[in-house]
């Protein structure tokens, strides 16, 4: 009896270290007001997504039926820290963080994932090397989610 409860604590304890393990791949950010962008840091961006094999980047609008539906798209996407340089392989799109223009790295109804900031429904620039989520006014979306998956 002894060795079964010992062999079940050392499953739960492994179960446990496991799925803390894989939260750590994965981030979400959320963009609650429309036309103002949530800001994605590039410390996490170039953790997730800047090794040889990037990342997985799921862009998601909730709620835009008020049925509390989501609807989502993947991509794959590279980033180089060295040079602020990115490529997403759904959209074929490329482009560099930090460059002072704002480029959508993907589109999914009314949200984006940009290296541009917005607020107010004005676009700021690309001033920094920072991602960002944006919620427009395409659908009535509650909101719109960037997760980036290792």
């Amino acid at each position: 009896m002894n060795k079964l409860v010992s062999l079940l604590a050392t499953a739960i304890v492994v179960m446990s270290i496991s799925s803390v393990a894989s939260a750590s791949d994965r981030s979400t950010y959320t963009a609650y007001t429309r036309g103002t962008t949530t800001t994605i840091p590039e410390s996490r961006v170039y953790t997730l997504c800047g090794d040889i094999d990037g990342c997985k980047v799921r862009i998601s609008m909730y709620n835009w039926d008020g049925n509390r539906r989501t609807a989502s798209r993947e991509t794959t996407f590279f980033y180089n820290r060295s040079n602020g340089n990115w490529r997403d392989l759904a959209s074929d799109t490329q482009g560099t963080t930090g460059n002072s223009g704002t480029q959508h790295i993907q589109q999914a109804w009314s949200c984006y994932f940009t290296d541009g900031r917005y607020y107010n429904w004005v676009n700021q620039g690309d001033s920094n090397s920072n991602f960002y989520v944006l919620s427009w006014n395409q659908y009535n979306a509650s909101n719109c989610r960037v997760t980036l998956i290792d």
